[in-house]
This record gives structure tokens, C-alpha cells and sequence, in this order.
């Protein structure tokens, strides 16, 4: 099977937005035999597609002599693919228009082929579309040339002006390196930086305390290795990490992760506190708690212990500390997710407020006099951020924020004393972390 059928028949079992296109492509690709670098070709051809599907249908639509009428699901998959190979990844005009007509012919799609090879050889230059582009609200034409949601966009310009929203749609739309976290209960960091260098690994430590987070030149490699397989390392990006630090855990103490799920935060804990912390890791679903179990087995982490339940209503023991890394819009993290950004709409930041606020609301009596609460999330959105904390605050006085640069570097904290971490100055992804103390 050719790389654009296998793309194309991927993205036609997804839903609208593409909406957890890494499981449905991971299935495809483990039941089929592909080359390692046709994997590779076959995942930049879906996520890409996703991640540009406005901007792509936008091109396709100036090139269709019958600009209104409907375009049945294969046909429109197989244009976007052409489309993305021609106009983002620049593969010769010629080679892609072959490639995927090909494909049309491989899914027994005949019927489409003349269609695909019309539309593909009369797309306009890029000068034509981007001078189309220029017509159009400025608001709207942001939006179709970096392919994000409308909505969005118009609220990023409100909230950080033209400058860092086109810095902002630019960072979710290029390549997002992979930090890993050394896993110190392995073995210490100049142990494993050795062993890497060994295997012709380029180590480039991030940050160094109190565990290194570092990247390498070939992390598809690093992912694959018995280094990985063992627990030596983990995944996770920087800026999702300091809300660990701004919980300053510490051995002995008994700490409550209320919303634990994948486990990065939980397994974080355990190794900075050496597993000599009491931790208890929850979430509501099965699944949740089983990946956090599956991600400390590996670490070798056992100071985590788990529950099943929902946050904002279960009854939780008395902690030192506890953390609220709260669901989210995630909007600080469409670098990663490239289904994210067409699945989220306006109505679920009333939603994910009421949540956020509900969790809170109900975690903050587990804490003990004395005690800390971290409330932290991946959306840039101040909705969810700073209004959550201080409608929190006004409804529990007995809380007040601790500034976070005690705790984290002050680049990475804001002038009211939380972390907040945005990809158009910090160059990672988003986060919000706010630190509280609970008074007597």
C-alpha cells in the first residue's frame, strides 16, 4: 500500500477535526507492514493535513470550477493531501499530482481520478491566494493561512495584539522538539549522559535541577531504546513540569495529585521527593489511572498509590500538599495536538471554568492548615487561569498566593506571582501554575 492511500484511508475513518488521529494512526500503521520511513511519511501526511485543513480547503476551493457544490469525504482527504504536499511540504507540483492520483486508483476510487488530477494542476499560485487572503478580514485571513479556529484567533488578537498572535499561530504550526526527563531512581544524570553519548546520542541538557530534562538529535531513536523500555527516561515538556516545582515537594510529606492521568506530573513528584513521599495519584477513569500505573512501573517509582474518582465530589484524606492540574482548553499546547485546535469552541471555556472551579472548590478542603494547593493548567486562556484562581480566592479566604519566583526562575513567572509560560516569548509550550497557602 502506497504512503498517500494509507494517509487517506486514515483520515476518512476519523472524525471532523480529526479527532485522536495519533491512536487511529498508530492502529493503521502496526496492522500494515510499512518501512520505518514510510511510518514517518505516512504520520507528517495525516497530522499535517489536519493541522493545515483550512488553509488547504481555501487553496482547493480557488482551484473547483463548481466552488459550491459538496465534495464527498475521499475526494476531499486525497486533495488535501495533494494540496499539503505541493503548498507546505513543496514536493514538485508534478510528483504529487502522480502520487496521488495513484492513490485514488489504489482505494478503487477511478471515478475521482480526472476530478483529483483537474483540481491539482490548476491550483492558483501562491501569490494569487495569498493576494485573495489580503481581501478578507484581517481577523479571518489569519486564521485560513495558519489554519486555526476563527473564534481563537480574534480572541488571541484581543488579548496579546497582532505581533505575538501571528508569533503564536506560528509556534503551534512548526516542529515542537521533545524534552525528556532523566529518570534519577535509574541511576544519576552523568551515568546515563554517558551511556547516551556512547550510543552517538548529541545530549543537550534543558535544565539541570533538580532533575535534568535534556533533548537528543534523534528522539524517534531515544523512544525506541532500551533506555526508554528500562525507565532511564521519560517524556515531557519543560514548561509542564514547573508546576512540580512550584509545589516544592518534599520527602515525607503526603501529597494528593487530584487529576494524575498520563502520570507525568505524579511520577515527577516521586522522583524529586527520591520515593519518599506519600503520593496519591487520582483520576476518574480506569484508563487514566492504569496509564500513570503503566508510566511508574516503568520509572520504578513505588511511593504512588491510587484512586478512582472524580475530583470535584470525591472525599480526599488530609494532605500536606496537593495538586489541581485542571482540564482544560489545552490551548497552550495545539503545537502538540494538531486535532486539538478544531475541537475545542467558545462554549468550552464556560465549561471547563465550571470544572476547574468545582475541583478546586472541593480539593482545597483535603488540604491541611498550613498546607499548599497548586492549581495549574495548559491553556493560555486568563478565563481559566487568573479568573478561576481569584473567583477561587473570593470564595476561600483562607488561600492566598505565594509568589511563584521562590519556587521557579522569574523569566517564567508573571508580575501577580504565577508561572505562566507563553510560546511566543518562552519558546515552549503553554502553562499556568499558581501556588496557595492555606492560613490558619
Amino acid at each position: 500500500m502506497k504512503t498517500r492511500t494509507a494517509a487517506a484511508s486514515i483520515l476518512i475513518s476519523l472524525p471532523p477535526g480529526g479527532y485522536n488521529y495519533e491512536s487511529a494512526t498508530d492502529r493503521f500503521i502496526q496492522a500494515n507492514s510499512f518501512s520505518q520511513p514510510d511510518r514517518d511519511f505516512i504520520y507528517l501526511l495525516v497530522k499535517g493535513v489536519i493541522q493545515y485543513q483550512r488553509l488547504l480547503d481555501f487553496i482547493i476551493d480557488q482551484a473547483r470550477k463548481k466552488k459550491r457544490s459538496h465534495i464527498e469525504n475521499i475526494a476531499r482527504a486525497l486533495l488535501r493531501i495533494g494540496v499539503f504536499q505541493i503548498v507546505i511540504l513543496n514536493i514538485p507540483a508534478h510528483a504529487a499530482v502522480h502520487e496521488t492520483v495513484a492513490a485514488a486508483r489504489q482505494i478503487n476510487r477511478h471515478d475521482l481520478t480526472d476530478y483529483i488530477n483537474a483540481v491539482l494542476r490548476h491550483l492558483p499560485e501562491e501569490g494569487v491566494w495569498r493576494e485573495n487572503l489580503r481581501q478578507l478580514d484581517p481577523a479571518v485571513a489569519l486564521a485560513i493561512e495558519y489554519s486555526h479556529p476563527e473564534w481563537l484567533v480574534k480572541k488571541w488578537l484581543a488579548n496579546f495584539g497582532r505581533e505575538s498572535t501571528v508569533a503564536l499561530l506560528g509556534f503551534d504550526n512548526n516542529y515542537q522538539e521533545i524534552y525528556f526527563r532523566h529518570n534519577p531512581l535509574r541511576g544519576t544524570w552523568a551515568e546515563f549522559e554517558k551511556l547516551l553519548q556512547e550510543r552517538a546520542f548529541q545530549v543537550e541538557p534543558y535544565a539541570t535541577e533538580p532533575i535534568c530534562f535534556f533533548k537528543v538529535d534523534r528522539p524517534g531513536d531515544l523512544l525506541k531504546s532500551d533506555f526508554f523500555r528500562e525507565g532511564r527516561c521519560s517524556v515531557q515538556d519543560f514548561s509542564q513540569s514547573l508546576a512540580v516545582r512550584l509545589l516544592d515537594p518534599l520527602a515525607g510529606e503526603t501529597i494528593l495529585d487530584a487529576c494524575a492521568a498520563p502520570g507525568g506530573k505524579a511520577t515527577y513528584i516521586a522522583q524529586i521527593t527520591q520515593n519518599r513521599a506519600h503520593v496519591q495519584a487520582n483520576d476518574r477513569t480506569p484508563h487514566k489511572i492504569e496509564l500513570v500505573k503503566e508510566s511508574a512501573c516503568r520509572l520504578g517509582i513505588d511511593s504512588l498509590y491510587y484512586s478512582m474518582s472524580d475530583a470535584s465530589i470525591a472525599k480526599f484524606p488530609t494532605v500536606d500538599k496537593a495538586l489541581v492540574d485542571a482540564p482544560c482548553t489545552g490551548t497552550g499546547i495545539l503545537a502538540r495536538r494538531a486535532d486539538l485546535r478544531w475541537n475545542r469552541r467558545p462554549e468550552e471555556l464556560i465549561r471547563a471554568r465550571a470544572i476547574q472551579a468545582g475541583i478546586l472548590n472541593n480539593v482545597a478542603a483535603a488540604v491541611r492548615d498550613q498546607g499548599f494547593l497548586v492549581y495549574s493548567t495548559c491553556s493560555l486562556e486568563y478565563e481559566e487561569n487568573w479568573t478561576t484562581v481569584t473567583e477561587f480566592i473570593d470564595c476561600h479566604p483562607e488561600f492566598s498566593v505565594e509568589p511563584a519566583d521562590k519556587y521557579v526562575d522569574s523569566c517564567y513567572c508573571d508580575e501577580k506571582g504565577a508561572v505562566r509560560i507563553l510560546p511566543f516569548i518562552h519558546n515552549l509550550t503553554g502553562s499556568f501554575a499558581v501556588r496557595l497557602k492555606k492560613i490558619s
